[in-house]
């Protein structure tokens, strides 16, 4: 409500913040309108509309920003958000209240009657659905956004894991094929070592064999020969 209507209007939240931010044990609660008793089918998706908390405020900053949303699209004169405030300020939005208040703030607006309160409720409870919705309808954007976010990473991530893979299992392959071969390099050096081992050991054999002979020659020499 921008307009003060005859003192009712000086801080119309009033009643409503103080409920809302109170410490004290047994003070009753404030009441958000989708509670309110409904004026139309509307009112049931009100109800049922969970009050949207977001990573940078607390459910009672919300709840602060639904009344100041309220507040910013309150109509001129007494109506519905007028009775309501005024029967928390009371002490609670409950029927005693509320009669107390509509009976007082009829004296003010003299316009003010049961069917304007029923329109009025239905009109402030429908722009609050109206904003749910499109906050909602923002909100999933952003999911879906980071839904799709999620799955390309995954996807980018299952290629290159199944890249790794790939080359994990061809240098798993190529290790085998190491390893085996590290086990053959016996069996395809040692014949030839051992073939090598039997020419020196013949070779010294056939040295020794021609050097025994030459030196029995060399003993018939020195016997024989004057």
């Amino acid at each position: 409500m921008g307009n003060n209507k005859d003192g009712i209007g000086d801080g119309i939240l009033k009643g409503l913040k103080r409920i809302l931010f109170t410490t004290e044990a047994g003070e009753p609660e404030a009441i958000a309108p989708a509670a309110i008793p409904p004026a139309s089918s509307i009112n049931t998706a009100a109800k049922s509309a969970p009050v949207m908390n977001d990573a940078n405020g607390s459910a009672k900053d919300m709840k602060l920003r639904i009344y100041q949303l309220l507040e910013s699209i309150n109509k001129p004169g007494c109506d519905f958000f007028e009775v309501w405030n005024a029967s928390v300020e009371m002490g609670g939005a409950n029927s005693n209240n509320i009669r107390a208040a509509y009976t007082s703030l009829k004296y003010v607006d003299k316009s003010l009657n049961k069917q304007k309160l029923l329109e009025t409720g239905d009109y402030y409870i429908s722009s609050l659905v109206k904003v749910l919705e499109t906050e909602t309808g923002k909100r999933k954007e952003e999911k879906d956004k980071l839904l799709a976010q999620k799955e390309q990473q995954k996807t980018n991530l299952s290629t290159e894991i199944a890249d790794l893979e790939r080359q994990l299992a061809a240098l798993q392959n190529r290790l085998a094929e190491k390893r085996k071969e590290s086990e053959s390099i016996n069996e395809k050096y040692q014949p030839l070592v051992s073939e090598i081992d039997h020419k020196i050991i013949s070779g010294q054999q056939a040295v020794n064999s021609v050097v025994d002979e030459m030196q029995q020659v060399v003993s018939i020499i020195q016997k024989e020969i004057n």
